[in-house]
């Protein structure tokens, strides 16, 4: 035994050898973060197709064509009037030139071919054909196929002019492009004020217009779409399908008669 001086000097050496012996607690561990989702995969495989194929019609009694008065210079090629071509209506109601695009085309991957260039005749002092659907920024076709002196203005929207070109060669074709923001280009001609076309742009290569018995078809990757029916003379329209790959789908569409806008043409329906 230690004599007390002695022990009352060791016990805070023996305190503190005892502490520094000891480990020290373990760190607390952060709270565990919660599982973050996995961003679903994207298809790799190549692109399935499928058809949509349609009719589009006019029900009810149509309204009566304007007969529109030519000139004097022109009538020995092109009569002495002209028809009013904005609202092209065959047998059954069929409604030609009307267009129809996927209002999802935008997001799409491109189409197996691309599109022709469109082209705009002018033939018997019309606009051939009266409407048209074109990509947004491509180059537009103009031909003239009459022994005549056309001109073509075109005008994007309500008053911006696009480009005005002089046709005075039958045979005669040059190419304009158009504008790149999608929309609708107005054709007139100035020399000859009675001929008039329209032209639909998209920001995507999913679109096509009605053939004179009103029917048309679209290639298209499978899923679902939204198809928009536009004329300028009518409410646009849309329908929703579903498409499988390798199979065709058929719809019809149809616009009453009563929809039919009186003003002049040119003039945009509502959207």
């Amino acid at each position: 035994m230690f004599p007390m001086p002695i022990r009352s000097l060791l016990a805070p050496v023996l305190l503190l050898a005892a502490t520094a012996c000891r480990e020290p607690p373990p760190p607390v561990a952060p709270p565990a973060a919660p599982p973050v989702a996995a961003a679903p995969a994207r298809p790799t495989g190549p692109v399935r197709w499928g058809d949509i194929e349609g009719r589009v019609r006019l029900t009810g009694t149509p309204p009566p064509a304007p007969v529109l008065a030519t000139s004097a210079t022109v009538a020995h090629v092109c009569g002495d009037q002209a028809q009013d071509r904005s609202l092209v209506v065959g047998a059954e109601g069929a409604l030609a030139h009307a267009v129809v695009s996927l209002q999802d085309g935008a997001g799409l991957p491109a189409p197996e071919s691309p599109a022709p260039a469109p082209v705009l005749d002018q033939k018997q002092c019309s606009y051939e054909p009266p409407s048209l659907a074109a990509r947004a920024g491509t180059e537009l076709v103009l031909r003239n196929s009459d022994p005549l002196v056309h001109n073509v203005r075109a005008q994007f929207g309500t008053n911006r002019s696009v480009f005005n070109v002089g046709m005075p060669l039958e045979g005669m074709t040059l190419r304009r492009p158009l504008p790149a923001t999608p929309g609708t280009v107005h054709i007139r001609c100035d020399v000859h004020p009675w001929m008039r076309a329209v032209v639909r742009t998209f920001d995507h290569p999913y679109f096509t217009t009605t053939a004179t018995d009103g029917r048309f078809r679209l290639r298209v990757p499978e899923g679902s779409h939204t198809l928009i029916f536009w004329h300028e003379r009518l409410p646009a329209r849309s329908q929703t399908v579903t498409v499988r790959a390798g199979e065709t789908v058929k719809i019809d569409e149809a616009w009453d008669a009563a929809a039919f806008h009186q003003g002049a043409p040119g003039k945009e329906g509502p959207p």
